[in-house]
């Protein structure tokens, strides 16, 4: 009979001896695993923790985002819109309501006497407005010929 060549080592030991040498084996792999897992549970618990740092800036963005967006429609521009409007109230005497939609100019002229006007540029065209309006500022501006 021919005899049978193995590579493992624990053939050529005795039972007790395999018994012992397989139960060191798995406890190295027991420990292994638990190094593994323990490897693993930290892993998850920083991906959770990045997950919700993550979640936390998103929001944040998304705040900023929508603040943003509010102050260029809400009047970014409304101090120098609001600047400009003082200085042609003082040389024109025209007073713009800026409450009012920018489709809508709406305001008065204070001179000789108080005129309001009110536009819709859906219906008019910006010349037109322009136009309409100069001619309230001259009216405006033209003396009183009228004596007591």
């Amino acid at each position: 009979m021919a005899e049978v060549r193995s590579n493992d080592p624990l053939v050529n030991l005795s039972w007790k001896d395999r018994c012992t040498k397989l139960l060191e084996q798995v406890e190295e792999k027991h420990s292994a695993a638990k190094d593994v897992k323990g490897k693993t549970d930290d892993l998850l618990k920083e991906k959770k923790e990045l997950e919700d740092k993550l979640k936390r800036i998103e929001e944040e963005t998304e705040k900023a985002s929508k603040q943003l967006k509010e102050m260029e429609n809400d009047g970014l521009d409304k101090p120098i819109n609001s600047s400009l409007l003082k200085l042609y109230t003082l040389i024109t005497k025209l007073t713009f309501d800026i409450e009012t939609p920018v489709n809508e100019p709406k305001g008065y002229i204070a001179g000789n006497s108080l005129e309001t006007f009110q536009f819709d540029t859906a219906k008019h065209s910006q010349q037109f407005i322009i136009d309409s309006l100069w001619s309230l500022i001259e009216a405006q501006l033209k003396p009183n010929r009228e004596t007591v």
